[in-house]
Order: structure tokens, then C-alpha cells, then sequence
């Protein structure tokens, strides 16, 4: 699996990943402003004119000229971010899961008039979430061990990518909420390259 680039607008603000080609066609076509990090080389093909071969640097995290405005940064509420969110553990128990094992649990149960958003769902094995079933929590005298939130745009792209070099975690860590487990946890810390 090849790296992906970090792509910031013009104020700094991580936006999305790129890969390697989307990089260097940024690049090529100047629309960057600025890079950031060790760079590495790709070679191109040799050119018929000057009979010299083309090459790129290409750092980890590009900045582009422009701004990017987005109608919303929150990243949508599906089972796979859930369960990064999550850490891929269940809410009830403690416990580590594969995804496989895991299920959306509603806090408020969605027949009792819950709404289906982040900080009404947790990650639940599903033991735990067939015992707690629509129940609300003080009815099966059931606790959670950790508050779900909404994640922001940074850890989004951090939910999206599992082979984050070491200048892109930096970079990101300071765009994660203080509250964040991303910041804790260490099978997260151990992604990057």
C-alpha cells in the first residue's frame, strides 16, 4: 500500500489525502504553496528532447494556494467510523473487538424517540448490545465506561488512514480535540510509518 499525502488549504487546515499521482499533479500544475517534510523522490520517464530524465519531490504534507470551504466537517456517521471512533471497543464492557464483533448501540434507543447521532451512539459487542436492547440505561442498571462525541475533520482522516507517517501525526495531533481517544490510544500511535 502506497503512502498518502496530506493536502491542506491556504490557512493550514488539514482537508483530505492524496495519492502519490494527486500529488505530483498538484505539484506540476502549481497549486501548491508550500510542503512540509522530508521528501521523496519519483522518477518519470526520459524525455525525447533533452534526453534527461524527470523527476519530483514530493513532501508528506502539501499546502495549496487556495482556500477549500466545505458545507459540513463532520464526518459521517457510519459502523466503520464508529468503531475508529471507538477504538473498536464496546462501551459496556471494555473489551476489544474486531469490527466483525461489533454493532451501533443507540444510548437512547431509536424506538424511545433517540436520534441517530454521534452522541447518541456508542460501539457495543454484540453480547452487550442484545442485552441492553432498547432498554435505557438506568432501566437494566447498565453504565457506559467512556462518553461518545462527534469527531472533528481531523479525525476523520486519521479514521481514514492507517499508514500515517510520523509528520503527518504530528501535524494532525494538533488539530484532534483534547477529549479525543485518538490521542491515547496505542494501536493508533502504532500506524504510523
Amino acid at each position: 500500500m502506497k503512502h498518502q499525502y496530506l493536502v491542506c488549504d491556504k490557512g493550514g487546515q488539514p482537508q483530505y489525502w492524496a495519492s502519490m499521482e494527486a500529488s505530483i499533479l498538484l505539484k506540476v500544475k502549481d497549486s501548491l504553496s508550500y510542503e512540509f517534510g522530508d521528501s521523496n523522490r519519483y522518477r518519470g520517464g526520459i524525455s525525447r528532447i533533452t534526453g534527461e530524465r524527470s523527476a519530483v519531490d514530493i513532501a508528506p504534507i502539501l499546502f495549496l494556494k487556495d482556500s477549500i470551504k466545505y458545507e459540513t466537517r463532520i464526518p459521517p456517521l457510519t459502523n466503520t467510523n464508529l468503531f475508529s471512533r471507538d477504538l473498536n471497543i464496546c462501551a459496556y464492557c471494555g473489551r476489544h473487538y474486531p469490527s466483525h464483533k461489533l454493532s451501533c448501540d443507540h444510548i437512547h434507543p431509536t424506538s424511545k424517540g433517540g436520534k441517530n447521532v454521534w452522541t447518541n451512539v456508542v460501539s457495543a459487542c454484540k453480547a452487550c448490545n442484545h442485552e441492553k436492547a432498547d432498554y435505557l440505561l438506568h432501566e437494566i442498571d447498565m453504565e457506559l465506561i467512556y462518553i461518545p462525541y462527534t469527531p472533528n475533520h481531523a479525525e476523520r482522516l486519521l479514521m481514514q488512514n492507517r499508514r500515517v507517517l510520523a509528520d503527518q501525526m504530528d501535524y494532525l495531533r494538533g488539530f484532534l480535540p483534547k477529549h479525543s481517544r485518538i490521542l491515547a490510544a496505542p494501536h493508533f500511535l502504532g500506524m504510523i510509518q
